[in-house]
């Protein structure tokens, strides 16, 4: 068995992120970084002893401590991690709002998220984005971590959803133009219009079971839009 020095593990312990079906961007998450590490033969091992919940300011954290120890003498490296726990998302039908997961569900993807904060801090994981930079446990509660804890509520949720393709993504695109141009309106406010009648933001974020549910709400407004230029045109 390799005996590392924790630096030699850190080392080691570097990887990309990936890009993953149902997502737009790459990432990593708590579970492929403790893969790679299960691959290595380095003569420490990994353990978290502390997941805490805190409220602060109202607001719900997860707190995780994850702990490398070495085996053949028991030092012992740390690394902390945050995530804010916000509502679970929704999606707007017309049947109604609909949960993007349930309620356990999300509160585990949360939970995920600060794992991965930790083990992150822990290796010294590096990268250019908010997703490399762990929360300071004596900052947790300014208001730019607050915006980065939303931000990994925002990716936990989206590695648990699977979106909708480019190809679908243009779809839509191509039947909100359409509206537009039959009810002699702007584009941008078709798409904004839309958009706040499934509550969100980017047509990125409709899960795939949804995909029919947007076309058939524009293919049917498209008809009452074309049946009122006829009506016009009497």
């Amino acid at each position: 068995m390799s005996d590392l020095t924790f630096p030699e593990l850190q080392q080691k312990m570097q990887l990309e992120k990936e890009t993953k079906k149902g997502v737009k961007y790459p990432f990593r998450t708590a579970e492929d970084i403790y893969n790679k590490f299960k691959k290595l033969d380095s003569g420490w091992s990994i353990s978290f002893p502390e997941d805490d919940v805190l409220v602060i300011k109202d607001k719900i954290y997860y707190k995780a401590k994850a702990v490398a120890k070495r085996e053949s003498d028991g030092s012992i490296q740390t690394g902390i991690g945050w995530a804010r726990e916000e509502d679970v998302p929704v999606f707007n039908t017309q049947k109604g709002a609909v949960k993007q997961m349930q309620d356990p569900q999300w509160t585990g993807a949360v939970c995920s998220y600060a794992r991965k904060y930790a083990l992150q801090g822990l290796f010294a994981i590096g990268g250019e984005d908010v997703d490399e930079h762990p929360v300071d446990e004596n900052q947790a509660a300014t208001p730019n971590n607050q915006q980065q804890s939303q931000a990994t509520n925002q990716q936990a949720q989206q590695n648990q959803v699977q979106l909708i393709s480019n190809e679908q993504y243009n779809q839509i695109l191509n039947g909100i133009k359409q509206l537009a141009n039959l009810a002699g309106r702007p584009f941008d406010e078709i798409i904004n219009n839309v958009a706040q009648h499934y509550g969100i933001q980017d047509f990125h974020q409709v899960p795939v079971e949804h995909f029919q549910t947007v076309m058939s709400y524009l293919q049917a407004s498209m008809a009452k839009a074309q049946g009122m230029n006829d009506f016009n045109n009497l």
